[in-house]
């Protein structure tokens, strides 16, 4: 048995019903009542929403979208926060709310955790560790993590992955592309928002998510990329106790950067460990092209001997070698308050470089100049110029990479690190010179002779292959196997005009054969009669008479007489 319109089959159900009470408990009926969904409604829910003894209708409607999300759990709220990567195609306020989620969730309990490394390990944990923490260090909603001591006295972390993750969240995928498919029928005008390709790309998110070799592989990548580098410390990965669900690795003890007194008791200066770790974080972006993509104070440490330790590598960004060049020149574009250049830059930004309305966007950027241009550096706040530039964005309908818009966040992220260090940090201008040096790297000779190299070869191999592609076609015109396709656009209104007056011409000339057969009847005199009237005749004018009515409510209902 199959859900209509979706695939989800009944092991799913229980799940349709739980989500169904939530969408109708925060005000969602809409998506429920017209649709297939209706049939699994439970007999017992009360269709008044409500929470916590008030209508949900006096929060605002992206208030209960947020709530709605955060009930259904950890998919839905995973969904959530990575829609909140998307200021390009939802709306600021949505955003805004996305947000505001937290990944915590109540930890799995200890024999749930003794369960999962049973099933990992081959081994008693007393073969493997020497001490091992059944009290989790912290719990989100993926995994959680503990602390233990290996065999050898070393101290190490395990990220655990929930049991039975993937299920709930295969058939929470199931539901919501059903759901989905819902909203672009019932609400045509949902389709903006692009809610299938955004399933998409969280789909494949949120896979990568579950799976710690790819969080593995990119340890390993970090670790060789700043190899040499004795400015920062890559935690050791124990390959030997890591698998598909547990991810091991060597415990940091280190001083967070937001302990900024710490570290000055210390002995650091926190001007000094801006430049450094920011420096390593343009490192990651403009030399590697592989950066840490969730920067935030938890994840930035300050080693006793001053090197800089980022841990948690599940969220990785990568850019590619154009799109630093655009980076670097929107950067250079705000720092120097240049707007043809910054116009320019942000339709290259965009998937879709066409904007329809170049005039208005110019003076939407004179007008998001104008109101940063009196603020000094102290008091201007990264977060609210990359909101500003969301705004552009989403209301110009530009369609920006998922990296790009990972990698602008994660630079708020990091100028908030450097600014929580020192007040006085002015991101642009540490940007500038790696800016410049990719830029210089981009024009300089060499790089040109290579790429014009590149463009000789992809000429040489179409000409190469030119004249078997022709031979190919005056093959195919002297067999006559030329398929030439054409396609008209924009004939549906005469298409149809001409369709609905071939019936009518039709339906006359039926109408009229029939009158005059009856007449020629009647005039016949043939039998049977009725008051010396052929039957037929007068069978013949009712079936006329029934044709004319029909053919004049045609005419009246389509011309709208």
């Amino acid at each position: 048995m199959e859900i209509p319109g979706s695939h989800s089959t009944l092991k799913h159900i229980d799940r349709y019903r739980q989500v169904i009470s939530i969408l109708i408990k925060y005000g969602f009926s809409d998506l429920v009542a017209h649709s297939a969904l209706k049939n699994l409604v439970p007999n017992n829910l009360h269709l008044v929403p409500t929470r916590e003894g008030q209508s949900v209708f006096e929060l605002e409607r992206y208030e209960r979208i947020r709530l709605c999300c955060q009930e259904l759990g950890t998919t839905f709220i995973k969904f959530g926060q990575i829609l909140s990567n998307r200021p390009d195609l939802l709306p600021e306020a949505l955003i805004s709310e996305f947000e505001k989620f937290q990944d915590r969730v109540p930890p799995m309990s200890e024999e749930v955790v003794k369960e999962i490394l049973a099933e990992e390990y081959d081994k008693p944990l007393e073969e493997l560790f020497k001490e091992f923490n059944l009290t989790p260090l912290a719990s989100a909603s993926i995994a959680q993590v503990h602390t233990a001591t290996l065999r050898d006295g070393r101290k190490a972390i395990l990220k655990i992955m929930r049991k039975d993750l993937a299920k709930t969240i295969e058939a929470d995928l199931a539901i919501m592309k059903h759901l989905a498919g819902i909203m672009l029928e019932r609400f045509p005008e949902t389709a903006a928002f692009q809610p299938l390709d955004l399933l998409r790309m969280f789909e494949r998110a949120v896979t990568r998510e579950l799976k710690f070799t790819s969080e593995m592989a990119s340890m390993i990548r970090f670790r060789k990329n700043f190899e040499g580098n004795t400015d920062i410390y890559v935690p050791e990965l124990f390959r030997e106790l890591c698998t598909s669900k547990i991810l091991c690795m060597e415990f940091i003890d280190g001083v967070k950067v937001s302990q900024v007194e710490t570290l000055r008791g210390m002995g650091f200066d926190p001007h000094e460990l801006a430049v450094k770790g920011v420096g390593l974080y343009f490192q990651q972006v403009f030399d590697h092209g592989f950066f840490h993509a969730d920067p935030h104070p938890g994840n930035f440490f300050i080693l006793r001997d001053g090197r800089v330790c980022f841990i948690d590598f599940g969220m990785m960004g990568t850019v590619i070698e154009a799109d630093k060049v655009m980076l670097g020149d929107l950067m250079l574009s705000l720092a120097r308050r240049d707007v043809k250049h910054l116009m320019e830059v942000l339709t290259q930004f965009s998937n879709d470089p066409k904007v329809h309305n170049k005039v208005q966007l110019e003076y939407d950027i004179i007008d998001f100049f104008e109101e940063y241009a009196s603020l000094s550096i102290e008091n201007l706040d990264g977060g609210d110029v990359v909101k500003g530039l969301n705004i552009l964005f989403f209301d110009y309908k530009m369609k920006i990479p998922g990296n790009l818009l990972l990698l602008l966040k994660a630079l708020v992220m990091i100028e908030g690190v450097g600014l929580m260090l020192d007040p006085s940090y002015n991101i642009i201008d540490e940007m500038e010179p790696y800016v410049e040096r990719l830029i210089r790297r981009k024009y300089k000779p060499a790089k040109l002779a290579e790429n014009a190299w590149e463009k000789v070869k992809s000429l040489t191999y179409l000409t190469d292959g030119l004249p078997q592609d022709i031979k190919g076609v005056l093959n195919k015109l002297e067999e006559g196997k030329i398929h030439i396709e054409y396609e008209a656009k924009g004939l549906d209104p005469l298409t149809n005009s001409l369709n609905a007056f071939s019936k009518r011409i039709g339906f006359a000339i039926v109408f009229a054969a029939c009158l005059v057969g009856s007449s020629l009847v009647v005039l016949s005199g043939l039998p049977p009669k009725w008051n010396d009237i052929p039957v037929i005749g007068v069978g013949g004018f009712v079936i006329s008479a029934l044709f004319g009515i029909r053919f004049m409510m045609s005419i009246f209902k389509k011309d709208g007489f």
